[in-house]
């Protein structure tokens, strides 16, 4: 793995706010721009860390979801956001234990 991409999350998000099916699971976003770096090398990953906890998406990581919203400034844009279920890595899990 070559050196990751890090993007903090914000919040985490219960599945049921994305879809029904998704009702049992907890979700991160992440933004297109920020999906589109690692796709670019498709040998990276990115490391995404909420809390103490961290996990990794490449492009084996199953994608959720995918939705498109409206730019909330009005500025007549749109923003993607891509969902997959969060999974911290087990070492960390273990590490805080």
């Amino acid at each position: 793995m070559i050196n990751p991409t890090t993007y903090k999350l914000k919040k985490l998000i219960p599945g049921y706010k994305i879809k029904h099916s998704l009702s049992k699971q907890t979700l991160v976003a992440l933004p297109y721009s920020n999906k589109e770096i690692f796709l670019q090398n498709s040998t990276d990953s990115i490391l995404l860390s909420y809390e103490d906890k961290n996990m990794y998406i490449d492009k084996n990581t199953p994608l959720l979801a995918e939705k498109t919203f409206p730019d909330k400034f009005g500025r007549d844009k749109t923003y993607t956001l891509y969902y997959y279920e969060w999974k911290p890595t087990q070492n960390q899990i273990k590490l805080n234990l």
